[in-house]
């Protein structure tokens, strides 16, 4: 910063008869140096010494090695040929080197040489064995001392210790200097001003009297005086904050009255828009998400005379489904878009043509936020806020459009949970009527034949045994039948309450399991009138649960021939690679594309209730029991062309897999 820009009137050292202290961090600063500078001096010296220590004593290891290479080999030959003479002077010469204060020589005839004084406690033993070939002829002893290492570190401490303490102390004065100028005499300029931070003096900004920051940039005082700046930019801006929040806490209450008010939501979304307007935006649309397509609900302009352009905009420029828009693009699958200035090149990116960019244009938008409308993770559409002027919308703008969306996606949900709750009602109401008339059409007769029979039975008239066996077939065949009926609602039942459906496996031949059925159903092919035409390859053996697997055959089997108007049936199953493939197809009323998904959904119906009866939980549970094999199920149709369902069956399960 400038150091000709003085500071303003609040960062005098004196405010309000407050003296600020003197140089106290300082001193304390400067006890702390002395401190250190005196541990790191002995430190250093410390470590100095032993290093000093280690080299002598290596030195010296080097000079006992040293002997053994030069002189043990003389000394040998001065032995072995004894002569003492030669013997003695090498023993004294070794004396005369530095720290080797004794010599001795110890032969193996028993004499004993012996040059210089006999060392302290505190010596170096070095014994050399002597060797003239491979005779051992004796032992040479070398003698050092330590205390010339001792006496020469003693010298030399005092100087290492006054040159690392004098040179520690330096430094730290050098850094109390540095920090003294640089730091402690603006830490009371900055608490004077923080002191002084308030209403009266929130337009004057901390002005730092040092040298401007270099091209690198500013250091932590730097760092400091902006910290303190934008605070004090912070509170100015407080007021105009509280305002905004509080605004925008009256936007999302009367929004929340509106959104509470009813549970259509077609008559309720347009009113938010509306609030919207003038609050929050100049312009304002909701667009809902349904079956992968948008639909607009809602739409309002600040300018009555520019609302007949929503209209415009909305009938001529509907976002359909490849629509890459804002709204549709967030809807789908974008997070919010928040534009704070929407320039020409931006705002064509966004347009079909030029008469959609001209009508945008007319509607009035320079800054633009899209929210999207989320409830328990499922996207159910966008909110779309437009104003005209740039720089509108940022990022408190776009947590108020958050929460005002999250409050009506809720809403929303809430509508659409209610409807699925009337819905599920009512087809909760049409299944048991279904059922009790399905269960009721095999019971009926059953009942008229138990009585028959008990009736007889009571006169005295005579039962042909025939007869008698005849009744109790029939009798049998039709609780089967209500067996049939009740066992898919068992497993409907077990479903619901999160349980897996019980498979029993054991090794299943497909095409034998699937000629069985054929069989058992032979009397309902022969009434419905259409011809089954099989084509069963084997051996198509796997894994899997036969009983489950005869529900899945005779659900398929009956479906086709309850669908398929009397025409001809194909039934397939084809070996592969690791599989098993089981096809039905049948001939008859096929089914558009948009039912096919609804087929395997539970109480899911391709047709009315009222022509085809049934439970509508057979290729529910089909679709149930192919998955517990770990198979697949998918189905081809068409109108008027029939359908053909596809079962894939793994066979590649180890035998003690057992379900």
């Amino acid at each position: 910063m400038d150091s000709r820009v003085p500071s303003p009137p609040s960062t005098t050292p004196e405010r309000m008869g407050r003296r600020i202290p003197g140089n106290r961090l300082g001193r304390r600063l400067l006890g702390a140096i002395v401190l250190f500078s005196v541990a790191a001096s002995l430190v250093s010296t410390a470590v100095q010494l032993a290093t000093d220590y280690r080299g002598e004593v290596h030195a010296l290891e080097e000079r006992l090695e040293q002997l053994r290479l030069s002189y043990a080999q003389s000394v040998a030959q001065s032995l072995w040929s004894l002569d003492e003479a030669p013997l003695r002077i090498q023993l004294e010469g070794m004396t005369t080197l530095p720290d080797i204060v004794q010599a001795e020589v110890d032969s193996a005839l028993g004499t004993h040489y012996q040059a210089g004084a006999a060392p302290g406690t505190d010596a170096v033993v070095r014994s050399i064995p002597l060797y003239h070939g491979p005779l051992f002829l004796g032992t040479l002893r070398v003698s050092a001392t330590l205390e010339g290492i001792h006496a020469r570190l003693r010298d030399r401490v005092l100087v290492i210790l006054a040159t690392h303490a004098a040179q520690t102390f330096l430094i730290a004065l050098f850094v109390l200097f540095v920090v003294q100028r640089m730091v402690t005499q603006h830490l009371a300029t900055l608490a004077a001003y923080t002191r002084g931070l308030g209403p009266a003096h929130l337009d004057a900004p901390l002005v730092l009297r040092h040298e401007a920051p270099g091209p690198a940039g500013g250091d932590e005082l730097d760092e400091v005086c902006s910290a303190i700046n934008e605070m004090r930019e912070s509170l100015r801006q407080e007021l105009g904050e509280r305002q905004r929040s509080e605004a925008a806490n009256a936007l999302l209450a009367e929004a929340g009255e509106v959104l509470l008010s009813s549970l259509e939501m077609e008559k309720v979304l347009p009113r938010v828009a509306s609030l919207c307007v003038g609050a929050l935006a100049d312009w304002c649309v909701i667009d809902l998400l349904e079956d992968g397509e948008m639909r607009r609900v809602g739409g309002a302009h600040v300018d009555a005379e520019k609302r007949a352009l929503l209209g415009e905009l909305q009938r001529r420029y509907p976002p359909g489904p490849g629509s890459t828009s804002p709204p549709a693009h967030v809807a789908r699958q974008g997070p919010p878009v928040l534009v704070p200035h929407v320039t020409d090149e931006k705002l064509r990116a966004m347009v079909v043509d030029e008469a959609h960019f001209q009508l945008a244009r007319a509607l009035g938008i320079q800054s633009l936020l899209v929210v999207p409308l989320v409830a328990r993770e499922h996207r159910l559409g966008a909110i779309t806020f437009v104003s005209a002027t740039p720089e509108r919308y940022g990022p408190a703008e776009l947590a108020l459009a958050r929460e005002l969306a999250s409050r009506a996606a809720i809403a929303l949900d809430n509508a659409r949970l209610y409807r699925h709750a009337e819905r599920a009602i009512r087809l909760r109401e049409v299944f048991l009527s279904v059922a009790a008339h399905e269960l009721r059409t095999p019971l009926l007769p059953l009942q008229l034949r138990l009585q028959s029979l008990l009736r007889r039975g009571r006169s005295g008239a005579a039962l042909e045994p025939a007869r008698l066996l005849e009744e109790v077939a029939t009798a049998e065949r039709q609780t089967r039948q209500m067996g049939l009926l009740v066992d898919p609602l068992l497993d409907v039942s077990q479903l619901s309450a999160g349980h897996a459906l019980e498979l029993r496996r054991r090794r299943v031949d497909l095409s034998a399991l699937v000629a069985e059925v054929l069989e058992e159903l032979r009397p309902q092919v022969e009434a419905s009138g259409s011809e089954v035409r099989r084509e069963l390859r084997g051996p198509a053996v796997g894994w899997w649960d036969a009983r489950r697997l005869e529900q899945v055959v005779t659900g398929l089997v009956r479906n086709a021939l309850k669908f398929g108007e009397g025409r001809p049936i194909d039934v397939r199953v084809t070996p592969r690679d690791g599989a098993v493939v089981l096809v039905v197809r049948d001939n008859g009323i096929g089914m558009p594309e948009g039912e096919r998904e609804r087929l395997f959904e539970r109480f899911g119906r391709g047709v009315p209730v009222r022509h085809y009866g049934g439970l509508g939980l057979g290729l529910y549970l089909t679709r149930q029991l192919v998955v517990a094999h770990g198979g697949s199920i998918s189905v081809e149709s068409r109108p008027g062309e029939g359908s053909t369902f596809t079962v894939e069956l793994p066979v590649d399960e180890a035998p003690d897999a057992v379900g």
